[in-house]
């Protein structure tokens, strides 16, 4: 087992209202968690004039004001963001940089056409890396399959406990899952989707560790660990269809996901999430028992079809941002909102600017959208 990150035990309180965008948990019901709404626990629904909620109202206000300001007291400028802030929040110091020549950047970003669809992803660098100079771990990657047939989309997400080469592990393991992947087939795929994405795991991993044992020596394959999801979405075949996103017969193939660890799969449809992967474990720790590099990678495997019909947008995550959209109502509205059209990359960066009380991991989204080149929605300047 290794441990990953350190997680804070706090859970938001319910929202008062129903809420539209709830992901689904193992049962396919929404997993919710409460969200934090007053220190008395009230909601508003007891009879009373709703006097004390506002006064709580003013007071959050106040106290999100004053961060803020702390925040905005150091001698650097940065672009204001409408994105929520949720629960209690101290204010954030300046960032430190790590001095790590292996380190990531701290904000990578992505928009643009890939085959027709519409590609967005950005990366945050959590804040408990922020406190302490050290590196983000969260790598994605994208790409087209040779034979046309299919989208694939991969995060990684290195182990904390190995804070100067997880990172590179990520990154070395997603490269090597796109070119393996690159190789699928649509007919493939049709006949043991499952058995195809596993040998893509299977190849990865032997590259990864062919790379560590020819280059990296003398690293084990622990010093590069890191949780990966792989999605494979199916494209339509050139001409397939009148423009409107394909044949009836395409509109019904399913997606494809493969996992090891943490990292997670949602489908957004009408601002409502769907995981067809459980939600990623509870606990005031989070210890992962499965990882990348290792001897044997099908083994560890975890698969899950991803149901396409009715879907508006696919969203790959590494376990920082799915478990905020597993427990936080507000970050799932806000991110569904924000997702609710294709995404150019400051947008999509933007996206992911929210605060959560306990939230310190790396941020990770690679999202795709259903809507063909014809029909995607003007961007937002």
């Amino acid at each position: 087992m290794s441990l990953k990150w350190w997680r804070s035990t706090g859970e938001e309180r319910a929202a008062a209202t129903a809420d539209p965008a709830a992901p689904a948990g193992p049962s396919g019901s929404g997993a919710t968690a409460p969200e934090p709404d007053g220190s008395d626990g009230s909601d508003g629904s007891d009879g009373s004039d709703g006097k004390q909620d506002t006064e709580q109202d003013s007071t959050r206000d106040t106290a999100t004001a004053e961060v803020v300001a702390a925040e905005q007291d150091h001698e650097y400028a940065e672009l204001p963001t409408e994105a929520p802030r949720t629960g209690p929040l101290s204010p954030l110091p300046a960032p430190l940089l790590t001095g790590v020549p292996t380190g990531l950047p701290g904000m990578r970003a992505d928009g643009g056409l890939l085959r027709g669809r519409w590609i967005a992803a950005a990366s945050l660098t959590g804040t408990s890396h922020l406190l302490h100079g050290t590196s983000g771990q969260d790598v994605y990657r994208y790409t087209a399959t040779h034979d046309g047939s299919g989208l694939v989309l991969v995060v990684c997400d290195g182990l904390g406990s190995r804070p100067e080469t997880a990172q590179t592990g990520a990154g070395l393991l997603a490269s090597y899952l796109c070119e393996a992947a690159a190789h699928i087939t649509g007919q493939l795929m049709a006949r043991a989707p499952q058995d195809v994405l596993r040998e893509v795991l299977a190849t990865g991993n032997a590259a990864v560790r062919r790379h560590r044992a020819a280059v990296l020596e003398p690293l084990t394959d622990s010093d590069l660990a890191s949780t990966v999801a792989v999605c494979w979405l199916p494209l339509p075949a050139e001409g397939d269809g009148d423009g409107d996103g394909g044949s009836e017969e395409y509109r019904a193939l399913p997606g494809h996901a493969v996992r090891v660890g943490d990292c997670n799969v949602f489908t957004l449809a009408g601002g409502r999430y769907e995981a067809p992967f459980p939600a990623a474990c509870e606990g005031p720790a989070n210890v992962v028992t499965a990882y990348l590099p290792c001897e044997d990678a099908a083994r560890v495997a975890e698969y899950a079809p991803v149901a396409l019909a009715g879907v508006d947008a696919v969203v790959v995550t590494t376990d920082g941002l799915a478990i905020d959209l597993f427990d936080s109502p507000s970050v799932r509205t806000w991110l569904a909102s924000r997702w609710s059209v294709p995404c150019g990359p400051a947008r999509m960066l933007d996206s992911l600017r929210y605060r959560r009380q306990g939230s310190h991991d790396d941020r990770t989204a690679l999202i795709t959208w259903s809507a063909p080149v014809g029909h995607t929605p003007r961007l937002e300047p």
